[in-house]
This record gives structure tokens, C-alpha cells and sequence, in this order.
């Protein structure tokens, strides 16, 4: 395939003339020193328009928050400031920048404290506090065992037996000992030892290997035995801990040799798989620093949590200040923040400034020293892996290693570097933190620095100045930290006027802390004395606009909590333009870093923009970092080959079903994009979509320096929950009115090394900022003893478009061909939950895998041109979604996706106008797809003969099901008939039972005959992780069949069944009888739901605020016992208020669940709620 043409040439030419003058440049002609000495400079402002600017129209933002104070960023001194304000009397709002709190510690690493430097206050004291990890293992005790019987072959111990002392314990499958009975294990210390506590990991699959009790018993001879403790497991029957086991563990207070540990097993197992015996001896004395082992992220992120929850602040993450709000008198009154639920204003009577750069005082016109062109200090710090050397830069071993909470020490490496910078743009931040990842990376590394830390060198112009020493946070002028001529305004952070080097000082977490406190006091002192300000908008410049188009925007979602506050005005006004690309790629996850390589690849410039610190989504920093199923072909067999070149051999098996190294995949695409000249943005994401017409043209970014237009001639969303298509106008499938079904979510703990860590304990809505927050903050308190928690939910299913072709269900049975087709998917129905297809209401789906092509047109919006839509978010029926996700087959359709971009762009410009069989044989050649799909036609429509042929297999188990709602309409005639022809009640159930669920009444009677005669089955309880096949019982489907039929004398047998439910029956059957009477909306059915909800238990299950949250936390990393009881409730009151409402009952709990703090409940809810009077649909 040739991708050849003048234009893109002459590109390739140009860029890469300008890169080797730009390095001859400074090679010749600078060394560090000169930069500083003699290099230009250029003004930092908060609006920069060198590239030229757009205009944004006026708008209407909803306000959020209306507090005293607002906190912008997360930072330790942010938090104290915020917690300060709240404790004197002040209403206090934090948005954070990333998904946690601490930033400026667990971003930069900054985790260590220099010698001299002693927690003073509470908060610093337990932000520094020794991780109980360290002590756990640094108490360890070493010795030999032996167990009283032999361990099972299918997980093998070790001869002699090691595996329970080898400090591994996160994988049932590979890091376990498997006992087939109860055991004894006696410990030999080798002589005689204090002792004080006993830990044994356990492992737990329900019904498979469980772990009831431990018995400990201790000798000094080994042949007389005192009884010191008993465990009892308190998570037995909560679900599955492959990953991360039960801790068991006693406190002991004896000395003795040998310690023994009766382990018996569930009577309902036959099994019982450990991970580590971990024996302790009385700690010694705490430690000061250097010798500090440094605080965990999880536990610097967990402490301030706490904090605020503890004071009463309000605080969201992911938030990005966008805009000032000014007053009347044109003083600070808030801010415009963007965020997974669009853009929303807070407004506040004092805002404290707590971003690393000062970008509120910026955006408020204070005065600040100019970033200087040249080369500037930075340090980064690198966990594990080797030291490197290279120009320009040092390295220094930090003194105490990281401590993990299965035992692990990595040793970490401070690096400081010089590097070029052209200016303080983002863009030259971004530059900056590639080239020092190029000069720091080395295989073996588990951990580092999100982004680089700088003492800012261009500092604010403050109404006082501190010139030479610093004084210490007690006794700092606070004017320091307050901007000339801006007020109401704090600045808590390095841009604070003061000298270079005494702001070096001040960024130290102690100093920060205690000074941030001080600002809280002062702030809430201030704001207390202040009227709130009545009016607030957003201003800015007027400019002619360098390009045409418009800014689109979602509106925002907001909950009926956050709808009080009314909104702001912003007027038309300039948003500067970013930066110029042919393609760019919102998103650098499984199919966002593929998709820029493959545009890169082919001379196109392209940007990389991903708000997390890292490529590959969910297979990295989510940790689910193996394959289940998918085509490991093309682009994906590229991957995995180039780890093991990158990592050596040992890394290459991920293609044979190992686990990566996530570390290394990371690198592997950073390393792709970078060679073939693409840019990448960390810590930015899309927010919105520059468009012309029906035309795509450019994407709006939020930085962490604040938001503007990036032009595109395509663009590709690799969001994941198609946002910027959504923004540009795209029709979008989501929770709606129509159902309450998701595929389970996890966000799971992260440990360095870690590899494959698989979790599904919830439902997590990814553009519900409050849902957000609540699922990040619940999951560090659930898996508080990790040390950390990834950054990105590991969502299976998000938010599509309507493309120019919906792919269903029944195409994958067929297995239909498309003569566009750009990927060939491979895997199961492996749902995670329950299925809504009608399809599967009778003939459920099993674990058999089967290939599945998917045509170009998925990846198309309907109506809307110069964009491509990849991963999640593609054009499909969400029961088919679990079979075109998988990792590899997402990885090649960004591949393709990056080739049709570049394929448009050296075209006619549109992406409907590309050559299909030009891009098809390209991926051929790569090996994506196989060669037969250049011969590929729709095959559909079905001969008629096909489809009466299937119409007679449906009595052998609903066979050739897929085929009727292929073609249904042609389908339903022949249905008809076959019912009436049945020669036998059986074969006539079935044809009814079919024409039911399509809303046929034609074998109504039989169907009611059918339900009174059969009693409730087994059901189906929730399940999320492993659910497979059926999600309605026999008669579950029955129920809704008869339903569906429409015919009022349906309704009684169905009456009749709902009296008999209650509680402990299972979610199936309630979901079957509330979809039955939905269907019909007959309100005498209220009154049985309406006293079915009634029962105890039944109700009760929304969490409306976070301290409801906070205590239901199940600690099954698995756990579906709050899906179960909320989606019951839910479900019922749906129907309740759908059939007329009894006393409304119905309408109280939707309105209680509209108010629940899980976003895809709450927008159901309302949904609902929002049905038109009378018709309720």
C-alpha cells in the first residue's frame, strides 16, 4: 500500500529540517549556563495566543458550588488550607486535579523527608507515619515448614516447601499452595523467638476454596503445645480474593520455636489455596528521617480524604479550573472548572490558589516573572530498575527503599535534569516530560514520578517579598502569598514571592502544610467578613479568529442536589489555540496510543492527548494486564514481540496468554509514538469539540494550565465514552429510561511489580464527576492496605454512538460479513451482568468463543464528519460489546482507525470517501485481518428459505434464534403459523414463548397456562465477574413473555407470582415480573408491587450521601451484594411508578435514587422520572 504523496513528504522534510537545526542550534551555540545567562524571554500568562486564537460564543454555566472558600488544587498544603477554613466557621469546596489528593507528594514522588525535617502537626504526622507494611515485613520472622499433608499438584508447593515464605501473594493461580483437606503447618523458627503476631493470606472463591479458622498453637520443643489464638475468617461467603487475598492474623504475646496453624477449610469446600505465612517479632523503635521508610501513595491519599471528610469540605477530583469568575467590581469570585460531567462554575467570596503553577493568579492578571527561554532544573524520581547516566543530568539512590504490602523493597533513584525549554506552555511542559522519560526509563522499573517536579523560576508578583532566608511557616508574611493588585485571592505554592531559593523551602510538604493552614484561617477570617456577590461571570479578550468553526460543548449533567445553585453568564470571548495537527487522538488508552502510532507512522503530525500519566488504559494503568480472549494478530502480535524486545525474552508471552509488565507496555507505545514523531500531552483531556458545520475540526482541551482548541484535520476519539463525538452533536446510547443494565466495573489496588489485578465490585458512571469522586474514595478505604490504587476505573462498557452501522448480537451468532470490514474480534459473552437483548431472554449466551467482524461504519457518528470513534464507545448493541472489547482486538482497530485518519486526510478529506479495500489490504499485509475479507459482501439479507429452515429449529433449544431477529419482520409471519400448525403443547409453548417476547399475542393463552402452571425456579442472583450464559430463569422468561403479549388476562398469573417473592428470592424473578407489567402499564398491577416493595428488606438500598457509602464496603474485590438489593429496589419502584404508583411509594424511592451517589442509579432514576404524565415511557 503506498502512503506516499508531496504534501506529506514535504512535511516529513520540513519537521525533521527543523528538528536538526533546532539541535545543531544548541549544541553549538549553549551550555546550561548560557541558556540561563543569555537566552530570551517570554512572558507566562494564562492566555497565549502565538498560535492564534477562536472565539467562543456566550453561554449560560451552571453553578455547582456557592461556598466562602474555594481550594483549587489538591496539593498537602492545599488540603490543610481547606480544612483550616472549614474548622473557623467557613463553607469550603477542593477541586482536585487528578483522581486523588496529594499531588504534589505522590505525583512528583516526593514521598521522603529530608534529614532535619519531623512531622509537628497532626495531619503531617499521619501523612508520614511508617507504612504498616514496612513494619510488617521489616519484623518478618525467616523459618521452615512443613504441612501434615502433601500439597495438590494442581498448586504445588516447592521441595522444600518455600512458596509460603517467598513474600508473594497476589495470584490464586500462580503465587498459592493448594491443600486438598484441612492442614496443619508447623513454622520452625530455629530457636526460640518473642513473638508477636501471625498472618496467614488466604485465598477465597466461594463454593471453591474457602478457609474457615485457624487454630494457633506455639512450643518451645515441638512436642508440647499451648493453644494462643484462634482466627475466625470474617469474609467467609463475600465473595472471591484471587488477587488479593484474606489476611488472617492474630496478635501473640508469647516465645517459642515452633508456631503451628491449623487451617480448616468451609464444610462447603473440598479445598483451601494460601498465599504466605507471615510470622512478626515486637517492633523496635520508630525511626526519624533519613531513615524514614516513606509513607505509601495509598496512605498519603487515604490521610487526606479523611481530612477533609473529617472538617466538612465539600471536594471533587478530576477538576480542571478553566475560566475566573469576576465579580461586579471585577474582584475573583470563583471559577469555571471542566470535569467528567462537562463544565460547572463555583462560586466563592475567596479563592486560595493551590496549583503548582499558580494558574488562578495567572488567570486573574497577577504580575510574574518571565519563564525564561533555556535550559531549566527539574527532578524526577524512577522505583526499581537501574540507575541511569546520561548529559545534563544526575542521580542520587533516596535513602530508604519503597515498601510494598506483599514485602517487597524496591530501591528508588532521584533524578535531576537539565532540559531546554522554549517556554512555560504546556506544550513545552509536555516536551520536557518526554525527554526526561527517554533519559530516565529502564526495564525493571515499577514505579515513577507522574510528572516533573520544578521549583517554578517565574515567580508572582506578591504585595510583600521575602528576599533571603525562610522564616518558617509561623512566621511567614502571608502578603507573600497574596498577588499585587488581585484580591481576594491566596497563593499557597512556589509562585509565592520570595526568592528562588527560599521558595525551595516553602514546597517542602512540612513547610507547605503549615503555611497552608495559616492561609485557611486567614481565607475563612476574610471570607466570613465578605457578602456573597450576587452576580459572577466569566470575561475575556475579543480577537479576530484565526480559525471558523464553533466550540460544542456537553451540556453539563447535574444532579437534582447540585441544581439549586442557578448559573453565570459567560460572554463571547478568545480561547487560544493550542496547537495544529493533521490527526489527533483524545485518549492514549488500548486503542487511543495504537491509533497515534499508526497516523505517526504514516508521515501524519499527530498529538496523543491522555489526562492519566501513562499509555494503554485499562492493560496498564488499570492493570488488567493479560488477554482474555481476541485476534493476537496484525498490530497486536507487533506489541507483544516488541516487549520482549524491550524487555527480553521472558517479557514475550503475552501473546500465549502471560501477563505483561505494565511498565514495559507503557514504554513500548511511548517509545512507538515518540520515533515516529508524535506528540504526547500527559495530564490534559478533551472537553469538547471545535466544529464547522457537520464538520469535525479540532478538539477543546483542559490543561493543567488552563483550556484551549487544538485544530485537527481528523480526529480520533479514544475516550473510551465517546466524549468528543458526544460535544460535536453525535446521537449517544446511555443509561437511560430504558434499562439498568451495566456491565460490572472495578477499579482495583495497585501494587508495584503488580500485573494482573481483575476487580468488579460495582457500577461507576465515567462522566459523573460525584460518582467519580465516591468510587475512588470508597475503593482506597476498601483496599486500604495496598499501596496505591490505580487511576483509571476499569470500565467494561461506557457510553456509544449511533454510527453509520449498529453491530447486535445476532451478527456475531451469524457470523456476518461486511464488505468493510477493519477488525476482526474474537471472544465470549462474558457480560458481567445481566443481558437486555430479547434474544437472550431465550436462548442465553455460553462461554463458547466465537470471531466477529466489525465494519468501518461502527467507528463513523452518524452525521457528523472528520471524526473516528474507537474502544467502548463504538457503534454496537451492548450485548455484543463483551465480544469486539477485548484487548487485542480494540489495539488493531486503533491501528486501523489511525490509517483511515491519514487515508482521509491525503483524500478528498472525508473519511466516508477513503478506499475500504486500500485500507483492507493494508491490514491484511500487517496480519490484522485475514485475507478473506477483500472478498467480503453483506450477507445479509437471508434467503426466505433460511429463515423458514431456522423457524422449524427453534423447538431443538431455540435453535437458529439468531436468525428470526436478524430479519424479524420477515420472521414473525412464519412464527405465527408454526403456532398454529404445533401438533404438540410443547412445540406450541415454544412458538409462544417466541412470539411473546417479541410482543406478539397470539399464544397468549398458552403462555398463561404456562406460568400458572409452574412454580418459581432456582433464578439468578447478581453476578458480575465470571457471569456466563442464562440471567433469567425458564420461568423468568415466561413471565415477561406473557407480559409482553399485551393481553389484559395475562396479568393475573403474574399477580399471583409477585405475591409469592420476597427478600431472598432472586433479582431474576423480581426483574421479570416488573418487565412483564412495565410492558403493559396496567394500573390494578400496582398495588402487588407496590406491597412486594412494602416487605421488610426490600427497600432501604440507596446511598444517597457518602457516609451511607462509606459504611457498606464490602471487601470482596468481587462483590455483588449491594448490586443485588439496589437494582432489585429499583427496578420494582420503576415499574411501581410506570403501572399509576401506589400512595407514591414508587415515586419516593426514584426520587431517592435519583439522589444516589452511583451515577448510573441516579440518572435512571431520573430518566424516569422525567417520562411524560401518562404515557411513562
Amino acid at each position: 500500500m503506498d502512503f506516499g504523496d508531496t504534501t506529506m513528504t514535504w512535511h516529513l522534510q520540513r519537521t525533521t529540517l527543523s528538528l536538526l537545526l533546532g539541535v545543531l542550534l544548541l549544541s553549538a551555540s549553549c551550555s546550561p549556563s548560557a541558556w540561563h545567562s543569555g537566552g530570551k524571554h517570554s512572558e507566562t500568562s494564562a492566555f497565549d495566543n502565538r498560535l492564534g486564537a477562536v472565539m467562543e460564543s456566550g453561554t449560560s454555566i451552571p453553578v455547582a458550588y456557592d461556598v466562602d472558600v474555594l481550594v483549587v488544587g489538591g496539593s498537602s498544603g492545599g488540603v490543610a488550607a481547606a480544612a483550616a477554613a472549614a474548622q473557623n466557621g467557613a463553607r469550603v469546596f477542593l477541586a482536585a486535579p487528578r483522581p486523588y489528593l496529594g499531588e504534589d507528594l505522590c505525583a512528583t514522588y516526593r514521598l521522603w523527608l529530608e534529614p532535619g525535617e519531623e512531622p509537628r502537626s497532626d495531619l503531617a504526622r499521619a501523612l508520614f507515619a511508617e507504612p504498616q507494611a514496612a513494619r510488617q515485613m521489616e519484623n518478618a520472622l525467616t523459618f521452615a515448614y512443613e504441612a501434615d499433608i502433601p500439597s495438590s499438584p494442581r498448586h504445588k508447593d516447592t521441595d522444600p516447601p518455600s512458596i509460603l515464605t517467598d513474600g508473594k501473594w497476589h495470584s490464586a493461580a500462580t503465587q498459592s499452595v493448594q491443600y486438598d483437606g484441612n492442614a496443619a503447618i508447623t513454622a520452625d523458627l530455629g530457636d526460640a523467638q518473642r513473638l508477636r503476631r501471625v498472618r496467614i493470606m488466604a485465598y477465597q472463591r466461594n463454593g471453591d476454596f474457602e478457609v474457615d479458622s485457624v487454630t494457633i498453637h506455639v512450643s518451645q520443643d515441638g512436642k508440647t503445645w499451648n493453644r494462643a489464638a484462634a482466627i475466625k475468617n470474617g469474609k467467609l461467603g463475600q465473595g472471591s480474593f484471587e488477587e488479593s487475598p484474606i489476611e488472617l492474623s492474630a496478635w501473640l504475646d508469647s516465645t517459642a520455636r515452633y508456631v503451628r496453624l491449623s487451617i480448616k477449610k468451609s464444610p462447603a469446600v473440598e479445598r483451601i489455596l494460601l498465599g504466605e505465612i507471615v510470622i512478626e517479632k515486637p517492633a523496635g523503635p520508630k525511626r526519624s528521617s533519613p531513615d524514614r521508610v516513606p509513607p505509601t501513595p495509598m496512605q498519603v491519599k487515604r490521610v487526606l480524604d479523611d481530612t477533609l471528610l473529617d472538617a466538612g469540605v465539600k471536594f471533587l477530583y478530576g477538576c480542571y479550573a478553566t475560566e475566573v469568575l469576576r465579580d461586579a467590581k471585577g474582584n475573583v469570585a470563583g471559577i469555571v472548572m471542566s470535569n467528567r460531567s462537562g463544565r460547572q462554575a463555583v462560586k466563592a467570596k475567596v479563592v486560595i490558589d493551590a496549583t503548582d503553577r499558580a494558574l488562578i493568579a495567572r488567570m486573574a492578571g497577577a504580575a510574574f516573572d518571565p519563564y525564561a527561554t533555556g535550559w531549566h532544573t527539574f527532578q524526577r524520581t524512577v522505583v526499581g530498575g537501574t540507575m541511569r547516566q546520561d548529559d545534563y543530568m544526575e542521580a542520587r539512590r533516596l535513602p530508604t527503599p519503597v515498601h510494598t504490602a506483599n514485602g517487597r523493597t524496591y530501591k528508588a533513584i532521584e533524578y535531576t535534569l537539565k532540559i531546554p525549554m522554549e517556554d512555560g506552555s504546556f506544550a513545552s511542559f509536555a516536551n520536557a516530560e518526554q525527554i526526561a522519560r527517554d533519559k530516565t526509563w529502564s526495564a525493571g522499573q515499577v514505579d515513577c514520578s507522574e510528572t516533573l517536579f520544578q521549583v517554578p523560576p517565574d515567580r508572582m508578583k506578591g504585595k510583600a517579598r521575602e528576599c533571603c532566608t525562610w522564616p518558617g511557616a509561623d512566621r511567614a508574611d502571608l502578603n507573600m502569598f497574596r498577588p499585587e493588585r488581585v484580591e481576594r485571592l491566596f497563593v499557597l505554592g512556589g509562585c509565592a514571592d520570595m526568592a528562588r531559593s527560599v521558595a525551595e523551602k516553602l514546597v517542602r510538604p512540612l513547610e507547605l502544610i503549615a503555611v497552608g493552614e495559616r492561609i485557611g484561617q486567614a481565607a475563612a477570617v476574610e471570607a466570613l467578613a465578605l457578602p456573597m456577590s450576587q452576580t459572577a461571570t466569566v470575561t475575556g479578550q475579543r480577537m479576530a479568529p484565526s480559525a471558523r468553526g464553533v466550540v460544542r460543548e456537553e451540556i453539563a449533567w447535574m444532579r437534582p442536589d447540585l441544581q439549586h445553585g442557578g448559573a453565570v453568564e459567560a460572554t463571547e470571548r478568545a480561547i487560544p489555540i493550542l496547537g495544529r495537527y493533521d490527526v489527533v487522538v483524545v485518549g492514549g488508552g488500548t486503542g487511543g496510543a495504537p491509533a497515534g502510532i499508526s497516523a505517526a507512522r504514516q508521515g501524519a503530525r499527530t498529538l496523543v492527548v491522555e489526562y492519566l500519566h501513562g499509555l494503554g488504559g485499562i492493560g496498564t494503568m488499570g492493570l488488567i494486564g493479560r488477554y482474555y480472549y481476541g485476534y493476537r494478530e496484525g498490530f497486536t502480535k507487533e506489541i507483544d514481540e516488541g516487549l520482549a524486545e524491550l524487555g527480553g525474552p521472558a517479557e514475550g508471552i503475552s501473546g500465549r496468554g502471560g501477563d505483561w509488565d505494565s511498565q514495559l507496555k507503557i514504554e513500548w507505545y511511548r517509545r512507538e509514538l515518540r520515533k515516529a514523531g508524535a506528540d504526547i500531552w500527559y495530564g490534559a483531556f478533551g472537553c469538547g469539540a471545535w466544529v464547522e458545520g457537520h464538520q469535525v475540526k479540532g478538539v477543546v482541551v483542559a490543561t493543567p494550565q488552563g483550556r484551549g482548541v487544538v485544530l485537527a484535520k481528523v480526529v480520533i476519539d479514544a475516550t473510551g465514552s465517546a466524549s468528543i463525538a458526544a460535544a460535536a452533536g453525535a446521537d449517544c446510547i446511555y443509561t437511560s429510561a430504558e434499562h439498568i443494565a451495566i456491565q460490572g466495573t472495578g477499579l482495583p489496588p495497585w501494587e508495584p511489580g503488580a500485573r494482573y489485578t481483575n476487580t468488579d465490585f460495582t457500577f461507576i458512571d465515567d462522566l459523573d464527576a460525584i460518582d467519580a469522586w465516591r468510587s475512588f474514595l470508597t475503593a482506597r478505604r476498601k483496599f486500604d492496605n495496598a499501596y496505591d490504587l490505580a487511576q483509571i476505573v476499569d470500565s467494561r462498557e461506557r457510553r456509544q454512538i449511533v454510527g453509520d452501522f449498529f453491530l447486535c448480537p445476532s451478527d456475531a451468532y451469524l457470523g456476518r460479513t461486511f464488505p468493510d470490514t477493519i477488525v476482526r474480534a474474537n471472544s465470549n459473552f462474558d457480560s458481567h451482568g445481566f443481558t437486555i437483548h430479547p434474544m437472550f431472554l431465550l436462548k442465553p449466551p455460553d462461554r463458547e468463543a466465537l470471531p466477529c467482524d466489525v465494519p468501518y461504519g461502527c467507528l463513523l457518528p452518524k452525521g457528523l464528519e472528520g471524526i473516528l470513534v474507537t474502544g467502548l464507545g463504538v457503534s454496537a448493541h451492548r450485548d455484543v460489546m463483551p465480544v469486539i472489547r477485548m484487548q487485542p482486538d480494540i489495539q488493531n482497530q486503533g491501528y486501523a482507525a489511525g490509517l483511515a485518519a491519514v487515508m482521509a486526510i491525503r483524500g478528498s478529506g472525508k473519511l466516508r470517501d477513503i478506499d475500504i479495500r486500500t485500507l483492507q489490504q493494508h491490514l491484511v499485509d500487517k496480519g490484522n485481518l485475514p485475507a478473506e475479507v477483500l472478498d467480503h459482501k453483506d450477507s445479509l439479507p437471508l434467503p426466505k428459505e433460511r429463515i423458514e429452515r431456522a423457524v422449524a429449529s427453534l423447538t431443538n433449544g431455540f435453535e437458529g434464534i439468531e436468525i428470526i431477529y436478524a430479519q424479524p419482520e420477515a420472521a414473525l409471519p412464519l412464527l405465527r403459523q408454526a403456532y398454529d400448525n404445533a401438533t404438540s403443547d410443547d412445540v406450541k409453548l415454544t412458538y409462544a414463548h417466541i412470539l411473546g417476547i417479541m410482543g406478539d399475542e397470539a399464544g397468549a393463552a398458552t403462555l398463561t397456562d404456562a406460568v400458572r402452571q409452574r412454580d418459581w425456579d432456582e433464578g439468578w442472583k447478581y453476578t458480575g465477574m465470571g457471569q456466563y450464559g442464562m440471567s433469567m430463569s425458564p420461568v423468568d422468561s415466561l413471565i415477561v413473555a406473557l407480559g409482553r403479549t399485551g393481553r389484559r388476562e395475562a396479568l393475573d398469573p403474574i399477580i399471583e407470582k409477585i405475591a409469592q417473592l420476597g427478600p431472598d428470592h432472586a433479582l431474576s424473578h423480581h426483574r421479570a415480573v416488573a418487565m412483564a407489567l412495565e410492558a403493559q402499564r396496567e394500573p390494578s398491577t400496582a398495588r402487588a408491587l407496590a406491597d412486594l416493595l412494602r416487605k421488610d428488606g426490600m427497600t432501604g438500598h440507596a446511598f444517597t450521601d457518602i457516609h451511607a457509602v462509606t459504611a457498606n464496603i464490602p471487601a470482596s474485590p468481587v462483590d455483588t451484594s449491594t448490586r443485588e438489593v439496589s437494582l432489585r429496589e429499583l427496578i420494582l419502584a420503576r415499574a411501581l411508578y410506570r403501572c399509576g404508583d401506589d400512595n407514591g411509594l414508587g415515586e419516593r424511592i426514584l426520587r431517592e435514587y435519583a439522589r444516589d451517589m452511583r451515577g448510573h442509579y441516579a440518572r435512571h432514576a431520573l430518566a424516569i422520572l422525567n417520562e411524560q404524565p401518562g404515557r411513562r415511557m
